[in-house]
C-alpha cells in the first residue's frame, strides 16, 4: 500500500454506507478529518469535511483541493493522484 489510513473506522464506513452520522471535534469542523495520506508525498491527503452542514470528501495535494460528494469519486481521485506520485 502506498497510503496510510489515518481513521480506519471512517475509512471503512465510507466504503459501505453514508458518513452523515460521523461526528467532528471542533478542530475537525474547522480543518477536516484526515482519513488517508500518501506514504510518498506528505501533501497528498484525503479528508472528510463539513460543507454547509453536509459531509463531503476532499482530496488535498500540494496547494490544490477538490471536493467530492461521494466516496467512490473521491477515492478514485485520491488513488489517481497516488499513482502519479508513485511514478515521479
Amino acid at each position: 500500500m502506498n497510503y496510510r489510513i489515518m481513521n480506519k473506522q471512517v475509512f471503512e464506513q465510507a466504503q459501505v454506507r453514508s458518513v452523515s452520522d460521523v461526528t467532528f471535534t471542533e478542530e475537525e469542523l474547522q480543518h477536516g478529518m484526515k482519513i488517508a495520506v500518501s506514504k510518498v508525498d506528505k501533501t497528498l491527503e484525503l479528508y472528510l469535511v463539513d460543507v454547509d452542514g453536509q459531509k463531503k470528501f476532499e482530496v488535498r495535494w500540494d496547494d490544490s483541493t477538490e471536493i467530492f460528494t461521494g466516496w467512490n469519486s473521491a477515492w478514485e481521485n485520491f488513488t489517481w493522484c497516488l499513482n502519479i506520485v508513485g511514478n515521479e
